[in-house]
């Protein structure tokens, strides 16, 4: 269990008690599907969640879609059956669902008090949108990375009449939703081999392609949805194909499918929690408890705080003259109080470089959530500041220490926009962007403040999720960050955390392969209440040349994990892709002793090179890895991520290495999904704070990683022209 597996959790109970306070939506960046004519949510139509985690009736799906970008967790339960569900909307028309559901008393006669922990993976693609006279037509593949127990493909059309009131729901489905009341699978007549449906139960992790739309028979599902004139109740009916045959082989299963029907009844208590109570198949009462969020509804206003400073065109008859510049009292004087402007917007000048005609200076952001307002706040500051004789303004953003871009302002245009109405595109098309020398020369001020003294203690919740037979298992820790900064680009840092309430229990070794245990045995280093020390590292983050960055730590560098890491980032500011290399040399820690080394006896040199590219399609990102990891195995890594102009971010990965299937256990592979939702979207005040994780399905060896908290390309990737461009607009803000 990883550090980021952990605060995963945090990003779920973020989510819902985002939604528990959330008073309404405010508007958001852009439009989205679902939305009135202003662009807000409209709360009462949004399409409800099955009890499967995704888009659809009771236990059925629609062929609805949510709201672009929407991000849903879930959880369901009837019949002996519990399911724990997180669905992202990726596209507009594409939605992905990760479950994790438990079956009791699954096993077959020979063992009847077995109980199945299963994990899967959906997907749902809208062929067609609704319109005046058609339908919309989604088409959907239940557990298509996952054990087969769900295994099932359909088509959906749905229908919405008076006024969006009533919903109409009709389908055909294969696998587990043609297993009662169907007809001969009509793919039989094109091929036998379509009439057998083969699947691997238990083998899971690999995709089913060769079982999709296979088996004898198709069968015929529908429902119907009806909002009530009571405000935010919804009634529901369905007639489902699905038989549970497997749940009920077991002698001591305690659901007893009587009948095709479900009915059910949903209130929505507020936007963004619903509450569902259910009668499910003639037989058990079902609840259903969605909590679902959006990157474009931030829950809070976003426009409190103090108004960015007032620009004023300078006069004709201005004084021009450069003689401040050789005045060391005068400059000194003029820093102190250009610094003393800025600190009022969380904005520190690290260093300023004067010239009669220019000034340059870096800045470090400590407050803003998008980098080009607090841009935008520092060429306000130099507008009114600054003596008349300045044109040019070179504001370079610090981050970490390192200068990362510049970008020049010309002060007469700054002067002539500033009350535009299209000021944001004007100023956006007479900047310009340059990567950043590592540091200025000449006759520079820095700031002397140097070492830096930073901690900060707080409240985390953190979930384990998808772990072994415990799936759902939450806890409350203290968590106490501090750090030291010596110079700009040297740091010493520690991260401890405190159990609170709720404790991991000590499991012992997991391994099952012949792979070290590098990530297997993840919860032993979580488990019980002493104090774990998690992170304990010096730093040292530079530039080679404008475009190419480097890092070197040493020390604990994660939980499992301590030794010596390098990296180097070739990223220059005005390309969409950048090249990335890393060498490790680590030796595994003890999980009960905060400085020991010697319980597992094992190190290895591991690293790889990178490929980094932003798409530029509705902010979808990829980074593609190859080298060795953890276990010393050999192979790549794919991520990809839709990235949001505030932050929010949700993605996906998948790991294949030289491990075999047998060797890596169950999943066959690495894969999992991530998210980071900023403090911002939650808070009326203004932080570069986020909660973030990832959700893997296993602690795996095979595939296994380095959590390391500062790698390079997440410190500069917002500072390049595409990420500046995509929030430019809050420069006037």
């Amino acid at each position: 269990m990883s550090e980021r597996r952990l605060r995963a959790g945090a990003a779920v109970l973020a989510l819902a008690a985002a939604a528990a306070i959330a008073p309404g939506a405010s508007a958001p960046a852009q439009d989205v599907p679902s939305r009135d004519a202003e662009g807000r949510e409209v709360a009462a139509h949004r399409p409800s969640m099955n009890l499967y985690g995704s888009t659809g009736i009771i236990d059925l799906p629609s062929a609805e879609m949510q709201p672009d970008g929407q991000v849903t967790a879930s959880y369901s339960q009837f019949g002996g059956f519990v399911r724990r569900n997180f669905d992202f909307q990726a596209l507009p028309r594409l939605e992905m669902s990760l479950r994790y559901s438990t079956i009791h008393d699954w096993g077959r006669p020979q063992n009847p008090d077995y109980d199945l922990f299963d994990r899967s993976l959906d997907m749902r693609l809208q062929l067609l949108r609704e319109g005046d006279y058609l339908p919309s037509l989604t088409i959907g593949f239940r557990d298509l990375l996952g054990t087969g127990v769900y295994s099932s493909e359909y088509v959906a059309a749905t229908k919405n009449f008076f006024d969006n009131s009533l919903k109409v729901t009709g389908g055909v489905g294969w696998g587990r939703l043609a297993s009662v009341g169907g007809i001969e699978n009509p793919f039989c007549t094109i091929s036998s081999s379509f009439c057998t449906r083969e699947i691997e139960y238990g083998k899971g992790g690999k995709p089913t392609f060769k079982s999709m739309f296979h088996g004898e028979d198709m069968g015929f599902f529908g429902g119907v949805e009806w909002q009530t004139p009571i405000d935010k109740l919804t009634l529901k009916a369905e007639v489902s194909s699905d038989a549970y045959t497997r749940e009920q082989e077991s002698p001591d299963a305690t659901f007893d499918r009587r009948s095709p029907f479900n009915f059910g009844a949903e209130y929505r208590v507020m936007n963004g929690i619903t509450l569902g109570g259910y009668w499910m198949y003639g037989d058990a009462i079902g609840f259903n408890i969605v909590v679902s969020g959006n990157p474009y509804e931030p829950i809070t206003p976003q426009d409190l705080g103090s108004g960015p400073m007032p620009v004023n065109p300078r006069p004709a008859n201005a004084n021009m003259s450069t003689a401040w510049v050789k005045d060391p009292a005068a400059r000194d004087k003029l820093t102190s109080a250009l610094s003393d402007a800025l600190r009022a917007d969380g904005i520190t000048i690290d260093s300023m470089k004067f010239e009669g005609d220019a000034v340059d200076v870096y800045i470090i952001n400590r407050r803003m959530n998008r980098t080009p307002k607090a841009i935008g706040r520092t060429a306000r500051v130099l507008a009114v500041g600054m003596p008349y004789s300045v044109e040019t303004f070179r504001i370079t953003p610090v981050e970490n220490g390192v200068p990362t871009t510049t970008v020049t302002v010309n002060r007469r245009d700054l002067e002539g926009q500033v009350a535009r109405p299209d000021a944001g595109m004007l100023s956006w098309n007479t900047v310009q962007m340059d990567s950043a020398v590592p540091a200025l020369t000449g006759q520079v001020w820095h700031r002397d403040v140097y070492p830096i003294y930073d901690w900060a203690l707080f409240p985390v919740p953190t979930i384990q999720l998808f772990g072994g037979n415990d799936g759902f298992k939450p806890q409350l820790t203290a968590q106490l960050r501090g750090s030291v900064r010596v110079t700009p680009g040297l740091s010493f840092s520690t991260l401890v955390r405190q159990p609170v309430l709720g404790v991991f229990d000590d499991p012992g070794s997991s391994s099952s392969s012949g792979l070290p245990p590098v990530q297997s045995d993840s919860q032993r280093y979580y488990a019980g209440w002493s104090p774990k020390l998690v992170r304990l590292t010096g730093d040292y983050l530079f530039k080679l040349n404008p475009d190419t960055y480097g890092r070197v730590s040493a020390g604990l560098l994660e939980r499992q994990f301590g030794g010596i890491s390098g990296e180097v980032l070739w990223k220059p500011v005005n390309q969409n892709w950048g090249l990335g290399a890393e060498l490790n040399y680590v030796k595994q820690r003890d999980f009960d002793s905060p400085f020991g080394f010697g319980h597992y006896d094992y190190d290895v040199v591991m690293g790889g090179a990178s490929l980094y590219w932003n798409t530029g399609f509705e902010g979808i990102e990829t980074q593609l890895y190859a080298g060795r990891y953890l276990a010393g195995d050999w192979g790549a890594t794919l991520s990809v991520a839709r990235r949001f102009a505030n932050g929010w971010s949700v993605g996906a990965f998948v790991t294949k290495t030289d491990v075999t299937e047998d060797e890596f256990g169950e999943g066959s592979f690495d894969k999992g999904l991530t998210i980071s939702i900023p403090l911002r979207w939650s808070t009326p005040f203004e932080t570069r704070q986020s909660i973030d994780g990832d959700l893997r399905s296993l602690a795996s060896n095979g595939g296994a990683t380095l959590d390391i908290e500062n790698r390079l390309y997440p410190i500069v990737r917002d500072m390049d022209r595409d990420h500046l461009e995509q929030n430019w607009g809050s420069f006037w803000q």
